[in-house]
């Protein structure tokens, strides 16, 4: 064999390897945006529910844990102080904005990068990272431990 066909040959295969690559990360990408998608309805839809240990405060709260209904009971303002009201309810919204979060960090999760996907820089040096696209996620919260609820 020729030194010019060795080149040509040993080319072709970079090249085969190469499609078969992006062929690949085109694939994964897909893929990881349709589970986005389907993802992003999922959380759309979640929302954070809690209560006070004896009901009289409940509240709920949208994905992004924004107050979306507070309900107070009759004898809400029968006990105690407005102070101490006012200190179960931003308790009560706090625990429910922990839940939705931690539901919300549960969706999230699941497109976290496998270690085996190819990746820009792998072929490119220099290229974005894909891998960037699927890991970030809400910020961490020490509340997380809380009640949820899908409506």
């Amino acid at each position: 064999m020729s030194e010019p066909d060795f080149d040509a040959e040993r080319l072709a295969e970079r090249n085969a390897e190469l499609r078969r690559q992006v062929d690949h990360m085109t694939d994964e990408v897909r893929r990881r945006t349709e589970g986005l998608k389907q993802a992003q309805a999922r959380m759309a839809a979640l929302t954070g529910a809690a209560r006070s240990g004896d009901g009289v405060v409940q509240a709920k709260v949208d994905m992004t844990g924004q107050l979306t209904e507070l309900t107070l009971g009759e004898e809400a303002f029968q006990r105690g102080t407005p102070q101490a009201l006012a200190a179960e309810i931003t308790r009560v919204i706090r625990e429910a904005t922990a839940g939705v979060r931690t539901e919300v960090r549960r969706e999230v999760s699941r497109f976290t990068p496998d270690e085996d996907l190819v990746d820009l820089p792998d072929l490119v040096p220099g290229a974005p990272s894909l891998r960037d696209l699927f890991t970030a996620g809400p910020p961490d919260d020490d509340r997380d431990q809380q009640m949820f609820r899908r409506d």
